[in-house]
């Protein structure tokens, strides 16, 4: 349970990784275009932009913060569906920071001769000490794994965005609508306070997708969101907590609002969330579980209810659900699979 903490700690420090620096470039007044401040910028300064649409797909190897001077209502970076709309990559010790920007019109496909093709059409984030991407709002981008969003070896902080209708491209196989995020990375990242909506993807996490990574999802609003399975969250062997959050109408084949694959060596606790309405075609309208031994998962206090002849909660392997959690199906069965009831903790 101290690691549990440490991580509930350590993710709420998340979101404060990146810092103001002191050297500011403003676009357009000293740069006409955004590209040109970043080029110009020194490690750790402040690009800050005016209201505006940028036509720009943007390539980010240094610490630098951008911010749009007066928000994303009014500040957009439109990709033109030409690539990605941000692209930053370091060496592992550099800290991005994105705040306050419409980022749209992003591609990025496995048929694209580019670094880690098909990956992060709005904002792919890779081999960074940090990022924090904040008062966003990142929507209508096309691609294939994190379309929204991917982070890959990355400690992310995701705050306050609005990220939507980001769809997997029918030439290929995604994972995460919304967000993947997924590798090694200092410490754990941070989803919080989000409104995720309307992304949809053929493989798993149709709103978030965390494989191989530990991360707190806390405080979300995650709703209508589609996958083959984890229409709303898939979270496989990986750590962390999925607390507080509201999951309404996502769809799946199976899991339509969470799937969760917790493995031996991992644990994942999943508390106080609200799941309305999911569903699924095959198994589990709210939640597929997979939990190898049943020590990797804690599950109470969540509030699951739906309607029809699915179950709300499916285990393919032993596992006890505690009677902290509320189920409630107007026309089937609560549970399937190799769940029980167990005792209330």
């Amino acid at each position: 349970m101290s690691s549990l903490r440490s991580i509930l700690a350590a993710g709420a420090l998340a979101s404060a990784t990146a810092s103001w620096a002191q050297d500011t470039l403003r676009v357009p007044q000293d740069y006409p275009t955004i590209q040109a401040a970043i080029d110009a910028a020194a490690p750790g300064a402040s690009v800050v932009v005016a209201s505006g649409t940028y036509f720009e797909n943007l390539s980010v190897d240094k610490s630098v913060t951008l911010v749009a001077k007066s928000g994303a209502a009014v500040t957009t970076l439109d990709g033109g569906r030409i690539g990605r709309v941000i692209f930053a990559r370091g060496t592992g010790v550099e800290s991005v920071a994105i705040v306050g920007f419409t980022i749209t019109n992003g591609l990025a496909l496995d048929s694209m001769n580019a670094p880690a093709p098909g990956s992060g059409s709005g904002i792919h984030l890779e081999s960074l000490a940090g990022a924090t991407l904040r008062d966003n709002v990142i929507r209508d981008n096309v691609g294939c794994v994190g379309v929204g969003v991917s982070a890959l070896d990355v400690t992310v902080a995701v705050v306050h965005n609005e990220i939507r209708h980001n769809l997997q491209d029918s030439s290929c196989a995604g994972d995460g609508g919304g967000i993947d995020v997924s590798g090694g990375s200092s410490g754990p990242s941070l989803i919080a306070s989000n409104a995720i909506a309307g992304n949809v993807v053929g493989g798993f996490g149709g709103g978030i997708k965390i494989e191989r990574a530990t991360a707190v999802i806390r405080d979300n609003d995650i709703r209508d969101n589609a996958a083959g399975s984890g229409g709303g969250i898939a979270f496989d062997l990986s750590d962390g907590v999925i607390g507080d959050n509201l999951l309404i109408r996502n769809s799946a084949e199976v899991g339509g609002a969470l799937r969760l694959l917790a493995v031996d060596g991992h644990y994942v606790l999943v508390s106080g969330n609200t799941m309305l309405d999911n569903r699924a075609t095959m198994d589990a309208t709210a939640v597929h579980l997979i939990p190898i031994p049943d020590e990797a998962l804690g599950m109470r206090g969540n509030r699951i209810s739906g309607d029809g002849a699915v179950e709300l909660v499916r285990c393919e392997t032993p596992f006890a659900v505690s009677r902290s959690n509320v189920l409630r199906n107007e026309s089937g069965p609560t549970v399937a699979g190799l769940c029980t009831f167990g005792r209330v903790f």
